[in-house]
């Protein structure tokens, strides 16, 4: 029961590596808060979570609309008075481009949705885990911010290397309050989104991308998510700034 009083804000918690967190945080002990857009999946999920622990908390939206961080960093505290963990999961991948074809409108949407909703998260806790002094931040990053992205554009990996310096940063700002900032970076991971990606490449590219990852195969979501769940424990109380390699081998720091 490692989460047991704890009260965990995940973003892109209705599916994927989010939803799994989530599952986790709530099976040990913890008061979960569900947000991402799709409605329909977030009831999925709630369904999910409430199964092995307490009801959660969902707030449907965006969270690259600064109106929906603040009505879920306002609603979480109204209702459980503090916010001990938050999960920057919300984003994800693009189509495959190169350079001269990311036009403006795919950069800006996905710096948004990557890095800079993530940023004005943690803006948004930093007060209430400053006044509790405690608190746990972790971003879900990608081996692409670490190296380069297999499946996504230019725009991708230029973001999910922002999270990488966010980490450092706001962990370096947070510690005197005793607030851990870290980071994960997977590698491709089996959530419905790559899958669909997967399936789309051929047979030749996906046994050169397989034979680059010295495991030999793509990531379960239970995977990253374990690994999120010991960054926002009590066991990782020493650990800030870091960012852990879930990548099966193909980047090694």
């Amino acid at each position: 029961m490692r989460f047991d009083g704890k009260v965990a804000i995940v973003t892109g918690s209705s599916d994927g590596i989010g939803k799994v967190a989530a599952y986790i945080f709530a099976r040990e002990g913890g008061q979960v808060v569900l947000n991402a857009r799709g409605q329909e999946r977030l009831e999925a999920a709630r369904a999910a979570v409430q199964a092995v622990g307490k009801p959660p908390l969902v707030v449907a939206g965006s969270v690259t609309d600064k109106a929906v961080i603040e009505r879920l960093v306002g609603e979480t505290l109204q209702h459980f008075g503090r916010i001990d963990i938050l999960v920057n999961n919300a984003g994800g991948g693009t189509n495959l481009r190169f350079l001269e074809e990311v036009t403006e409108e795919e950069w800006d949407s996905t710096v948004s949705s990557n890095l800079r909703s993530a940023f004005f998260l943690c803006r948004a806790v930093a007060p209430a885990m400053k006044r509790q002094r405690y608190g746990r931040i972790v971003n879900v990053s990608s081996v692409a911010g670490r190296n380069v992205s297999r499946l996504s554009g230019p725009q991708y990996s230029i973001a999910k290397a922002g999270m990488l310096g966010m980490t450092r940063h706001l962990a370096q700002d947070l510690a005197p309050f005793a607030i851990t900032v870290n980071a994960v970076a997977p590698g491709p991971t089996l959530v419905d989104r790559v899958v669909r990606k997967w399936e789309l490449r051929s047979e030749e590219d996906r046994a050169h991308i397989l034979a680059s990852i010295p495991l030999g195969r793509l990531a379960q979501p239970e995977e990253v998510a374990s690994v999120i769940a010991f960054l926002a424990s009590d066991d990782a109380s020493y650990v800030t700034g870091v960012t852990i390699d879930v990548n099966g081998g193909s980047f090694m720091s």
